[in-house]
């Protein structure tokens, strides 16, 4: 019995102390799984704020590239009519050099005495020169504008090519913790198994110990009976004893 009550101690220890390793491995791991998914969906609430971003800055390309297409487009029929005829030697002037020329032009005529058909060609002149001002500055105005739209077209290019790069790095974060959290299922599922299996046996032992502890308790109360028999037997002897040597001495 003594033997048997030893062997179902050690075998509750060790069920005990490996029953508390696996809680803490198990807490260690549930903790874990919760630290990746929090970490998961953050990411992923991340790459849907970026997605939306990305399409933001899509839909503005979108928008700016028709009238990117439209400025240039501008540009080069304004280029167009700079380039001909006359207006060839007038792409190496400014609008403000043609202007100071037509000035000079018009206080000429209006300062000097001149023929009638003199006063006529500069007049003639002047109005060339005030077309090569406009188409100047109908060039310059295009050109402006076409610059000012692909400088916006290339930020915001950049600000979407940003957004995506962003996005892949999240989403590949997003789904690497998950793979990481997915595996550590599996461990919990074995860990929740060998767990049960600890508490079975703990139980059967409890209830193994039990009956030990009763069949102990009916051995007590047996030895014991015994024992008081044995004092009995024990006293009456001592009486006959007595009882005979008082007899002896009479």
């Amino acid at each position: 019995l003594q033997s048997r009550l030893s062997t179902l101690g050690s075998t509750k220890f060790a069920a005990v102390r490996e029953l508390r390793d696996i809680n803490l491995r198990f807490g260690a791991t549930i903790t874990k799984i919760r630290e990746l998914k929090a970490g998961r969906d953050k990411e992923t609430a991340l790459v849907k704020e970026l997605k939306a971003k990305r399409e933001e800055a899509n839909g503005k390309l979108k928008e700016i590239s028709s009238e990117l297409k439209t400025a240039a487009e501008a540009e080069r029929e304004a280029m167009s009519k700079l380039q001909k005829g006359k207006n060839i030697p007038a792409r190496k002037k400014s609008a403000g050099q043609l202007a100071s020329e037509i000035a000079s032009l018009e206080l000429k005529i209006e300062t000097e005495v001149m023929a009638f058909e003199k006063e006529k060609e500069l007049m003639k002149v002047i109005k060339e020169k005030k077309k090569q001002m406009e188409s100047i500055k109908l060039f310059s105005e295009a050109s402006k504008s076409h610059r000012e739209l692909f400088r916006e077209f290339s930020e915001i290019r950049q600000q979407s090519n940003g957004f995506h790069r962003e996005l892949q790095q999240r989403a590949a974060e997003s789904q690497r913790m998950h793979e990481e959290m997915v595996k550590l299922l599996p461990q919990l599922k074995t860990m929740r198994e060998r767990r049960k299996v600890l508490l079975g046996q703990l139980g059967e032992v409890r209830e193994q110990l039990s009956g030990a502890d009763s069949s102990l308790k009916e051995k007590l109360h047996e030895l014991n009976s015994v024992k008081e028999k044995l004092d009995s037997v024990a006293a009456a002897k001592k009486k006959i004893t007595k009882y005979n040597k008082d007899i002896l001495t009479v």
